[in-house]
């Protein structure tokens, strides 16, 4: 399905539906816009959805932002669906300054995403 980029930025974004849930017990987040950042490694998700869910917690590491500063985050193993495909197992980094999430290459790269941005549409075409 396409959908159109969010002009809540400046220029604007390409976003698209997810949501994250509990690979052990099946339990899901609600529904969340997400920025699709083709820039980001790993995926971000807020600490407040992940503890929502109560997913499996993994180890503690340093995380750097795009200014290069460092800070300890948590990992999560989750399950990810992105405009209803499902994704099993991804690690995600917990996030307690934001209530954004960022998809990074980590889930991106296990999809087939157009982004049309002379449109200002993106469509996950296949996976």
């Amino acid at each position: 399905m396409k959908r159109h980029y969010s002009d809540e930025y400046l220029p604007s974004i390409p976003v698209s539906p997810a949501r994250f849930g509990n690979p052990e017990d099946g339990r899901f987040s609600p529904s969340i816009t997400a920025i699709v950042d083709t820039g980001a490694d790993g995926t971000i998700v807020p600490l407040g959805l992940l503890h929502q869910i109560e997913p499996a917690v993994g180890e503690l590491r340093n995380h750097r932002s795009q200014w290069g500063e460092r800070r300890p985050v948590r990992s999560y193993l989750v399950e990810v669906e992105v405009d209803s495909v499902n994704l099993p197992e991804i690690w995600v980094v917990g996030d307690d300054a934001t209530d954004e999430v960022l998809l990074g290459r980590d889930v991106l790269n296990r999809l087939q995403i157009l982004l049309d941005g002379l449109h200002q549409q993106i469509e996950i075409v296949g996976y």
